[in-house]
Formats: C-alpha cells, sequence, structure tokens
C-alpha cells in the first residue's frame, strides 16, 4: 500500500518492500482496536518503519468484537 497524489492505493511497494511496518504488540492491537487507547499512542508503542502517513492510517483501525 503506497501513499499518493490521489490517496491510498494497493499497488506493490517498490522493490517488493513494504512502504510501512508496525509492530505492536498483542495489548497495544486490542487497546487500539477497541479504542482503549489513542491512534497516536499506538503509534508511538509500535513505532513505524517507512512512511509514517501509512502507520497514521492503519492507527485509525475499528474493530468490533462480539
Amino acid at each position: 500500500m503506497t501513499a499518493g497524489r490521489d490517496g491510498w492505493s494497493l499497488d506493490p511497494a517498490p522493490a517488493g518492500r513494504p512502504a510501512a511496518t508496525l509492530r505492536p504488540d498483542a495489548e497495544t492491537a486490542w487497546r487500539l482496536c477497541t479504542r482503549g487507547i489513542q491512534p497516536a499512542t499506538a503509534l508511538a508503542r509500535a513505532g513505524c518503519l517507512g512512511d509514517r502517513r501509512l502507520g497514521e492510517a492503519v492507527c485509525r483501525i475499528v474493530s468490533v468484537v462480539y
């Protein structure tokens, strides 16, 4: 996924490398998806390698848990 002038694209990253990598631990991921922590806090905990705007977009995820 890459960020372009017209928005996000699901095209493969150049040279097969990911555009961004986040590695949250299980607790951070759970709290993020259930809105138990703010996206900025999750991003700080997980760290972001690569395109920070993509990492920020990923951290706006919301999940419905049954």
